[in-house]
Formats: C-alpha cells, structure tokens, sequence
C-alpha cells in the first residue's frame, strides 16, 4: 500500500464509525487480529463498502493507519482488506491543489516597521518598555 489512508478521508468515504474503542491519544495499545493498536474504529450495514461487505474494522495508531479487516456477516471470520486503501486513492484529494502560477509569493511593498521602539541589541525580552505617549 503506497498511498496514505488519513482519518479524515475514511470518514468522507464510509462516514462515521458505528463504535470506536480507544482514542487517538490513548496511551494504552492492544492487539486483535496480529495488529497494535491505540483505536479502534467498528463499521456495521456498511452499504458501498469498497470490498463489498458489511463490516470492517479499522486500526490506527494515533494518526496513522495500521490496518483494515472485513466480514461478510456477524458468524464470518476477519480478513485484512487492501480495497480500501485502493479506493482512497482512486478519490481526488479533498484539498485544493495549489498553483504556484496563480498563488506566488508576496513581496513585501513598504519595509518591515516595529511597533515598538526597543533600547538596545533585539531580544527575547522579558521586561517592561516605557510608552512614549505617557
């Protein structure tokens, strides 16, 4: 699997999960199927699933995606599933592409002006400027 599967472009794909376990900052990991885990994501009556089934089971650790498993039905066994992964890729990305023709850097017309007028050397401060209009 080449092409990154993100949180946000399953939910777009599938919606949101029937059940989650865990979280994304559990600190915790499990292991269910051969894979750790911080958080879990359970879809049921998926309808327009990719691999053309009812459930699937989505693992993540934090941000990133683990892995994914399918059943065909409550009584079947798991199975991983890379239809998925092919399917988020196939989809054109829900950010815009950005066209250096059209969104160039700005250059700057007048120079830079500080606010505030600071005695000496620029520092990291840490202490009080009078106000020249006291």
């Amino acid at each position: 699997m080449t092409h990154k599967v993100s949180r946000n472009a399953v939910v777009a794909l599938l919606g949101t999960p029937s059940r989650t376990e865990g979280s994304l900052n559990e600190p915790r990991e499990r292991e269910e199927n051969g894979y750790r885990f911080n958080e879990k994501w359970t879809y049921e009556n998926l309808v327009g699933d990719p691999a053309g089934v009812p459930e699937r089971v989505i693992y993540w650790k934090r941000y990133d995606f683990v892995a994914t498993t399918v059943r065909a039905g409550a009584e079947g066994p798991w199975r991983p599933d890379e239809k998925l992964a092919a399917a988020l890729a196939e989809r054109p990305s829900r950010l815009a592409p950005i066209d250096p023709a059209h969104n160039s850097p700005v250059t700057p017309k007048v120079p830079y002006l500080p606010v505030s007028k600071f005695p000496g050397k620029p520092d990291l401060g840490g202490y009080f400027v009078e106000s020249d209009t006291d």
